[in-house]
């Protein structure tokens, strides 16, 4: 690596801090769709269900305890680690966030390519005639989430014309792309990774897919992040930004995802 950007090595020190957040997505263990049913949830004591947007739990070390949710996501102290409480795809989930997870205690830093100035790109902007809704697919089957998409970017590589939908940025000028590319499933994670093209005065932006990051659901089964809309494939390599982790949480425990 030749004298990559200050920058860029902020970033990995950012992306370092926040998968080694001892209640981040590392100490996920679990993740539990509940229903009517009470059910037992590892490393929780008590059974849990839900009714509607509350969630309940019945004997556990400190009694019967039940929250309402709504909406929002919660996290609450419970068997002394922190819980979370969460909606997703109109189901009520339980996720324990450990500090002393298996998979938080194997992560040794964000593994990426080396900094490559080819894949910083000046990208021009192609509005769509009215902001449209792009129903954007997950992890988790049958779960989707729409996101507003204003238009295209149009960049090029090794003299090469790409396109790809970006998606708004709230409270900022600056767009977010899902894409996948000729690494995915090869030697980066196989749904596909995330870039911030950054907006410029003159109506630009610039692409940096030196940054392009990572979804948790790389790192971990228990998570529910989307994945790239068929329509941002790229039929090139971005060897730039993150790698494929070196590990997964699953529900047979750490397993190597790198062969």
């Amino acid at each position: 690596m030749t004298n990559p950007p200050q920058n860029w090595l902020n970033w990995i020190e950012s992306r370092n801090r926040n998968f080694s957040d001892p209640t981040g997505f590392l100490s996920i263990t679990s993740l539990v769709w509940l229903s009517a049913e009470p059910q037992e949830i590892l490393g929780l004591s008590g059974s849990w269900w839900s009714d509607g947007e509350t969630v309940f739990v019945k004997e556990s070390n400190t009694g019967d305890h039940s929250w309402f949710i709504g909406m929002e996501d919660k996290t609450i102290d419970f068997d002394d680690i922190k819980v979370e409480l969460a909606f997703r795809n109109n189901q009520l989930v339980v996720r324990p966030r450990d500090p002393r997870s298996e998979m938080l205690q194997a992560f040794e830093g964000v593994l990426t390519f080396d900094y490559d100035a080819k894949f910083s790109v000046i990208a021009s902007f192609e509005p769509f005639p009215f902001a449209k809704e792009v129903v954007v697919g997950s992890v988790v089957e049958g779960m989707t989430t729409l996101y507003v998409s204003p238009g295209v970017l149009l960049f090029q590589i090794d003299g090469v014309e790409y396109k790809l939908t970006a998606f708004e940025k709230a409270g900022s000028k600056n767009l977010v792309i899902y894409f996948k590319d000729e690494t995915s499933n090869v030697f980066t994670y196989g749904t596909g990774r995330s870039v911030t093209a950054n907006y410029q005065e003159d109506g630009s932006y610039i692409l940096d897919f030196n940054y392009s990051g990572n979804f948790p659901c790389s790192y971990t089964d228990f998570a529910t992040c989307p994945v790239a809309p068929h329509e941002n494939r790229l039929s090139v390599a971005i060897e730039a930004g993150e790698k494929k982790p070196l590990y997964r949480n699953t529900v047979e425990g750490v397993v190597s995802q790198v062969h």
